[in-house]
């Protein structure tokens, strides 16, 4: 009886889940499929940069989850004690929050300047109107990333930078007195910034907001692949 080996095995198994998801040939399609030229442009591969750093973005984001603690009670708040140990004990701590940090900024700068460019060359004209709407709201939320995970270091400036910016997105100057502080409220988690705050923006920045993106950056890609590169105007 012939027992087949390792190579053997690793191969009929990748066979069968090859022939249920055709994934070799979906890479192949997309190494050969030809696009014009005036595709070619460098601006036009800032699309695939930015989804690029948002990958990066999520793996160390998940890195920085295994010791961060969405706790801001107690003096020093468990939430900044987490972060010094992120910074100065666990191993490349320091360079996982670095590289999670600049590539926020990083990520914002590409996606801005994607969008620019959309615009410029009228990649929101129909039949790509809808994508461009699409591409919005997951600018919006790429700009919400950053409100939300600039509270988590807990500490002074992170607090009352947070704390200018709510009382911005309450319409403190806008709408009535009444409403403001409604929205202030449903912002904070209370009537001033403390721990439901910080839980409230935890929530949003690693499970609401990335659930959202991952879907809208979903649907963003196939409606690209189906309607395919802009044409210049």
């Amino acid at each position: 009886m012939r027992v087949a080996g390792p190579g053997r095995m690793q191969e009929a198994v990748l066979k069968w889940v090859d022939d249920r998801l055709p994934f070799v040939d979906s890479v192949e399609a997309e190494l050969y499929r030809r696009v014009p030229n005036y595709a070619l442009a460098f601006y036009r591969y800032l699309g695939g940069m930015a989804l690029i750093i948002l990958v990066i973005e999520f793996v160390t984001g998940v890195l920085l989850g295994i010791y961060y603690v969405p706790d801001g009670a107690g003096n020093p708040a468990p939430a900044y004690s987490s972060v010094l140990f992120i910074q100065h004990t666990a191993y490349l701590g320091w360079l996982v929050r670095g590289v999670h940090f600049w590539g926020a900024s990083l990520l914002l700068v590409v996606a801005l300047l994607h969008m620019s460019f959309v615009f410029w060359t009228g990649g929101y004209r129909a039949p790509r109107e809808l994508n461009w709407m699409v591409g919005v709201i997951v600018f919006l939320i790429v700009i919400l990333f950053a409100l939300t995970g600039s509270l988590l270091p807990w500490d002074a400036n992170s607090y009352f930078a947070r704390a200018r910016e709510i009382s911005i997105a309450s319409g403190a100057s806008v709408f009535p007195s009444g409403i403001s502080e409604f929205i202030r409220y449903a912002i904070q988690g209370g009537p001033i910034i403390g721990p439901g705050t910080l839980l409230r923006f935890y929530m949003l920045h690693v499970v609401l907001l990335p659930a959202a993106t991952a879907a809208l950056i979903f649907v963003h890609l196939k409606l690209v692949r189906r309607q395919g590169p802009s044409q210049p105007l």
